[in-house]
């Protein structure tokens, strides 16, 4: 069973990872405080087709690591 975890725990962790985590706590500009790792792995892929499942709790999709400068992301 997951354990609920601070962000920082979890950063040390899960380096160089993508983390499902049903928070417990996020501050106002929405980033994780703590919360359960749910899944985790080094594609995403794996974690979006795991979210379904999860519909019924408040999730977040972090990756822990530094981002290649070459990435972009789309809102």
């Amino acid at each position: 069973m997951p354990q609920v975890m601070t962000f920082e725990a979890m950063k040390q962790h899960y380096q160089n990872e993508w983390l499902l985590i049903a928070y417990t706590e996020i501050d106002e500009n929405l980033n994780v405080i703590q919360g359960e790792v749910l899944a985790h792995s080094t594609d995403v892929e794996p974690l979006y087709d795991l979210m379904p499942q999860f519909n019924d709790r408040a999730v977040a999709l972090e990756y822990i690591g530094e981002i290649p400068k070459d990435l972009a992301f789309i809102l």
